[in-house]
């Protein structure tokens, strides 16, 4: 998987970018990028997150080996989450567009906590 500075220093090279949304329709558009935020407009509504939630997010999915935007809420903001992980790391992930769900490709071990979204 790609390091979260690894993604910091992509994104800030993809500013006013867009790439697709998981489970919604349309595009999120890279907004902003520093050093302590990321600020994506997603379904036209800003979300702003900060390293350490994406950082925590992408440990969740490596732990679990999957991560879904109904368990992060279901709102614009874990949408726009899920779907820049499936986005930066699409060559280590598995994406349902149906569920919402981003899936390990390779999973190591036994997840942590047992997946309770429905498997394609």
């Amino acid at each position: 998987m790609l390091s979260v500075e690894t993604m910091k220093w992509r994104l800030e090279r993809m500013k006013g970018r867009t790439f697709p949304l998981v489970q919604w329709p349309g595009t999120a558009r890279v907004l902003d990028v520093t050093e302590t935020s990321l600020d994506l407009l997603v379904g036209g509504v800003r979300a702003d997150y900060t390293w350490d939630r994406v950082r925590i997010t992408q440990q969740r999915l490596m732990q679990n080996h999957e991560l879904s935007i109904a368990e992060l809420g279901g709102q614009h903001d874990a949408v726009g989450l899920v779907s820049l992980l499936a986005y930066v790391q699409a060559d280590e992930v598995v994406v349902s567009p149906q569920t919402g769900v981003v899936r390990l490709a390779d999973p190591e071990g036994v997840p942590m906590h047992q997946p309770t979204a429905p498997r394609d």
